[in-house]
């Protein structure tokens, strides 16, 4: 069985959810909305269904976005620094 993903720095609820709440909007790498992302389909979403969804996440949802955007984030900016385009990062 494996152990439930522990956050690198444990912050409260609320840190994490403001923290990831660009996220639902665009994303930060390269502001459009890329389709292997797991918030795609959100963001496509009008405002108010958007933060209706974010709100009702929980901690575990939001850990795992964390983490999901930590790894692309940085796939996405060892890819540039290389020349290299982008890596889907699989879901």
């Amino acid at each position: 069985m494996n152990a439930p993903f522990q956050p690198i720095l444990p912050v409260a609820s609320g840190e994490l959810r403001a923290g990831l709440a660009e996220l639902i909007n665009i994303c930060p790498a390269d502001q459009c909305n890329p389709v292997d992302c797991p918030l795609f389909p959100l963001r496509k979403m009008n405002r108010h269904r958007r933060l209706l969804w974010f709100g009702a996440l929980s901690r575990g949802d939001l850990e795992y976005l964390a983490a999901y955007h930590h790894v692309c984030m940085s796939l996405k900016l060892n890819a540039g620094r290389s020349g290299q385009p982008g890596v889907a990062v699989p879901t």
